[in-house]
């Protein structure tokens, strides 16, 4: 921001030694102290627009640097948990303190889109087809929990340590819309509106695990991420995974 304001001094300072410059050159050759007047006032004039100019550019680049994020998406996240009960149910009864009033934006971030051809292999014989997210409008369903559930040829099934939201399109792709490793996890998402989607769950940090929301705008390829003052050491990672996935013997 300071870089922007500062941009023009060179010019200001080059002008001034011009306005100068020139002031005097114009006395010599001539002595109507109408004309010189004249000259004096039209080259402050030229001064005083450039300085406005630059000042003008500068507050803008501060507004649109600190422009706070639209209210809209903190009323989405509110909706998007008035959608998932068993989700907020799990972590009050896990934590007291835990309380949806108490998250708020952490950051906005854009992703590179990430997709290519793929058809969605989650048929009605798959034990994860229940737990697919329809869009609305019909665009696709979300997967969140295939890649965490994994079913070797022998032995029953576990927990992979990444964890990642997958979006299949109803143009035959596939996009990633999130990924976490295994300092995190996804536990259950729900459409707010065709565009947005949010995923609740959580992040272990050094101090212990805290519950984290994403945003996702899948239209624009970000997502707001919003973060919770509760930290506990007392947290089942794979609680919460185990009774959604109640169909799923681990």
């Amino acid at each position: 921001m300071e870089k922007a304001g500062t941009m023009f001094r060179p010019f200001l300072i080059f002008s001034n030694f011009v306005f100068h410059s020139y002031s005097f050159t114009w006395f010599k050759m001539n002595k109507s102290s109408l004309n010189y007047t004249r000259f004096l006032l039209l080259s402050a004039l030229l001064v005083a627009a450039i300085s406005c100019g630059s000042e003008k550019e500068k507050e803008e680049v501060v507004l649109e640097s600190d422009l706070p994020l639209e209210d809209e998406e903190l009323q989405l996240a509110e909706m998007g948990l008035q959608q998932i009960q068993s989700w907020v149910t799990f972590w009050k009864n896990s934590e007291g303190k835990f309380n949806l009033g108490d998250f708020e934006v952490d950051k906005k971030v854009a992703f590179e889109q990430l997709e290519w051809p793929e058809e969605n292999p989650i048929d009605d014989d798959s034990p994860f087809y229940p737990y697919l997210i329809p869009n609305p409008e019909g665009k696709g369903v979300v997967d969140i929990y295939s890649y965490k559930i994994v079913f070797p040829e022998n032995g029953g099934p576990f927990l992979n340590p990444d964890s990642e939201v997958i979006y299949f399109k109803d143009n035959g792709m596939r996009e990633r819309l999130l990924f976490i490793g295994p300092s995190g996890g996804f536990e259950d998402a729900v459409w707010v509106t065709p565009s947005h989607l949010l995923v609740a769950g959580f992040f272990e940090e050094e101090e212990g695990v805290t519950p984290k929301l994403w945003l996702i705008d899948v239209e624009n390829s970000s997502f707001v991420m919003f973060k919770h003052p509760l930290v506990t050491t007392n947290y089942s990672k794979d609680g919460y995974l185990k009774r959604k996935l109640n169909r799923i013997s681990f």
